[in-house]
């Protein structure tokens, strides 16, 4: 038999095995095939679909590549490509492909919704709009998934009317359109419209138990109705699914912190750093676990990596949360900077009193001491900044100075049980120098 018929052979026999989904001894045989003859252009494309289902998607795109390269005027390899670089995010070559099919085939619906999701993965909304308005006047009819493509550039800006729009009018078009019903859920959760987002979502659910998105939807709305342990056991089996999944992690740690279950946050968040150590919040939640189970000495690096990230576009809140979690890891000196910063240009009593303690517990009194009375200033009743006061002149054997500001405290609140420790301290200091100054007296 001559060469080109064994690979004709080979060729056929990988074509049956796809069909079987069995897809390695398909390449084998496509391999076998383009080894004879390798200026066949429908062998690499293929080739290109069987690595493609293997879930090799970068030698994938070099087969597509290749059959574009033999096969010029077919958009499938081109349109392939296109399909490839976006899954491997090459967004600018994605477009680049998808421009070179509708170039050919105008009439296209999956290049024009591949380069609506194309442009919108790099934040080019303008582009993506654009794109989606060219698409209607190129296409004959209506495309529900031009329509869910252009629902996901609205939902990430949060425009939800329009992008519950743009999915009821794809499912019109088509009721199983991929993504219609996930979207149009998304769309609905974000307008507080979650009773018919569950529907939709459960009816996702009972035709693709394994969607995970939609699983994903399911529990975030199920914790919004308090329903934490349904919850967990959609994330269960997310994870059943994808071990990995790094969202659904983040979801299960977020449900035990609420729940207090320390050691299944722990293990989650853990998890989450693990699987993504860029994650911007796995350190400090993973701090938060460890701190509300007293292992303080862990929880401190992981409050230096989450400091050493922060920036100048932190927000207030942000900053003020980290400062109180330093300060119960017995880091004050490291929450003094940020309370300072808090401190610069806003009178607010409750970040100033956070201050004066951090200071204090860092032993700068004479600056505490100075941050108490400005609080005093703004809330002449603060019995916490009179304490402080109180304290800080005990410490410094300010007795008299001391007991002042004891007295007046108690005045407001007789039943301050620190102030009433302090006052204690100060009676037994008083006797004690008393008989010191009696034995004195009687010795000379």
């Amino acid at each position: 038999m001559s060469n080109w018929q064994d690979a004709e052979q080979h060729a056929d026999r990988a074509l049956d095995l796809f069909e079987r989904g069995r897809w390695s001894e398909a390449e084998r045989e496509l391999r076998k095939a383009l080894d004879i003859d390798p200026d066949k252009g429908d062998w690499h494309f293929n080739l290109g679909l069987t690595l493609e289902r293997c879930g090799r998607d970068a030698e994938a795109l070099s087969s597509f590549e290749q059959a574009s390269r033999l096969l010029p005027e077919a958009t499938g390899p081109q349109l392939a490509a296109g399909s490839a670089c976006l899954r491997l995010a090459r967004f600018k070559d994605a477009i680049e492909c998808l421009e070179s099919v509708l170039a050919e085939d105008q009439a296209c619906e999956t290049a024009w919704a591949m380069l609506i999701d194309a442009r919108t993965s790099i934040d080019d909304h303008d582009g993506a709009e654009t794109t989606f308005y060219m698409a209607q006047d190129a296409l004959p009819d209506s495309s529900a998934i031009v329509l869910v493509a252009m629902c996901e550039s609205l939902l990430i800006r949060e425009l939800w009317d329009r992008a519950a729009w743009c999915a009821r009018e794809a499912m019109k078009l088509d009721q199983n359109v991929p993504g219609g019903r996930i979207r149009l859920a998304s769309a609905l959760i974000a307008k507080g419209e979650g009773q018919q987002a569950s529907q939709l979502l459960l009816l996702e659910l009972r035709q693709d138990p394994g969607n995970v998105q939609a699983l994903l939807l399911h529990a975030d709305l199920l914790v919004d109705s308090g329903k934490n342990q349904e919850a967990m056991m959609k994330l269960h089996r997310i994870l059943e699914l994808e071990p990995a999944n790094v969202q659904a992690h983040v979801r299960a740690g977020a449900i035990a912190m609420e729940d207090r279950r320390w050691e299944e946050s722990f293990i989650a968040w853990g998890l989450v750093r693990r699987l993504d150590p860029s994650h911007p919040t796995a350190s400090l939640y993973l701090a938060k676990t460890l701190l509300a189970m007293d292992r303080n000495e862990a929880a401190r690096p992981l409050l230096q990596e989450r400091l050493d990230r922060m920036d100048e576009g932190e927000s207030r809140e942000s900053k003020l949360e980290m400062a109180t979690l330093l300060l119960q890891a017995h880091e004050p000196a490291m929450a003094v900077p940020l309370l300072n910063e808090l401190a610069k240009d806003r009178n607010d009593t409750v970040q100033l009193r956070l201050l004066a303690v951090a200071l204090f517990a860092s032993d700068q009194r004479d600056e505490g001491a100075a941050i108490s009375r400005r609080v005093l200033r703004l809330q002449p009743d603060c019995i916490a900044s009179m304490h402080n006061l109180a304290l800080a002149a005990f410490s410094s054997n300010r007795y008299k100075l001391a007991w002042g500001w004891v007295q007046k405290g108690l005045k407001i609140d007789p039943r301050d049980e620190e102030l009433r420790r302090l006052r204690s301290r100060l009676i037994w200091k008083s006797i004690k120098s008393f008989y010191g100054k009696l034995i004195g007296f009687r010795l000379n």
